[in-house]
């Protein structure tokens, strides 16, 4: 398995240096910190103190974590994790899955050939099991609007499980801790970013590598999915509200937004 002992550790005060006159650091800062100084302050602290070497990062640490079930839960994915050969169905830099979109209406109709090797359609599949929401991540920028401030704003999410670069894990935890979500994030182990040049061309689409997870840490994800109490009401598939895909019961068929 491969090391990340020859990874650049990330400052994050620099990270944040690099991103204040770009649009998702000025966003950030007019809409958490600006309107909450001492929540933004504790929660650069807390992710600038994180030990993100290890196998995962659980935050808040000392916090009990709420249930992983239910629509209040989410699952966020790099859209970096798509297939490219053969190619993804929906494109690559959206927040877009074919499949999980027509699982409501798909029937018995048969898994296309990219999505077979889809760790996205994995997850999204143990998702809808738990009553989670799946979110396909981006930029910086859409993931502070459909991700943190709408979870600051009306609480709509109060824990995830994520994947991402291990380069991007402060930074990441700085908006769930500001938001209020409880976080479980795993680290890609190959085709990650690991400086900010390239971090900032993935951020505009530009990735011409698909990221991989280690098979321990998809077995840990996997387990973990498995454990977690099972939705309430069976969910048929998924709709999108925004750019976050929700679960929808057998009668809404497909095509309908998601509640």
């Amino acid at each position: 398995m491969e090391t990340v002992a020859h990874l650049p550790p990330l400052s994050l005060w620099s990270f944040c240096r690099h991103s204040l006159f770009r649009e998702y650091g000025w966003h950030f800062f007019w809409r958490f910190g600006l309107p909450h100084p001492v929540r933004t302050i504790r929660a650069v602290r807390t992710a600038a103190a994180l030990d993100v070497s290890g196998t995962q990062v659980v935050l808040p640490a000392q916090a009990a974590a709420p249930s992983f079930s239910g629509p209040r839960a989410i699952i966020g994915v790099g859209f970096c994790l798509k297939p490219l050969e053969p190619p993804c169905p929906s494109g690559r830099f959206n927040h877009d899955c074919a499949f999980l979109e027509g699982l409501a209406g798909s029937g018995s109709r048969e898994t296309p050939a990219p999505c077979r090797q889809c760790v996205i359609r994995e997850l999204g599949l143990l998702a809808l099991r738990t009553g989670a929401a799946c979110y396909i991540m981006t930029s910086a920028r859409d993931i502070l609007f459909d991700l943190y401030l709408p979870a600051l704003a009306n609480r709509t999410f109060a824990t995830g499980l994520f994947v991402l670069c291990r380069y991007s894990l402060r930074p990441f935890a700085v908006g769930l801790l500001a938001a209020g979500i409880h976080g479980r994030m795993w680290p890609f182990e190959t085709g990650d970013c690991r400086d900010y040049p390239t971090w900032l061309r993935a951020d505009r689409g530009d990735k011409a590598e698909r990221t991989g997870i280690s098979t321990a840490h998809l077995q840990t994800i996997r387990e973990f999915l498995l454990a977690a109490p099972p939705a309430q009401a069976r969910a048929a598939g998924f709709a999108k509200r925004g750019q976050i895909l929700f679960p929808v019961s057998p009668t809404s068929g497909p095509g309908r937004k998601a509640p």
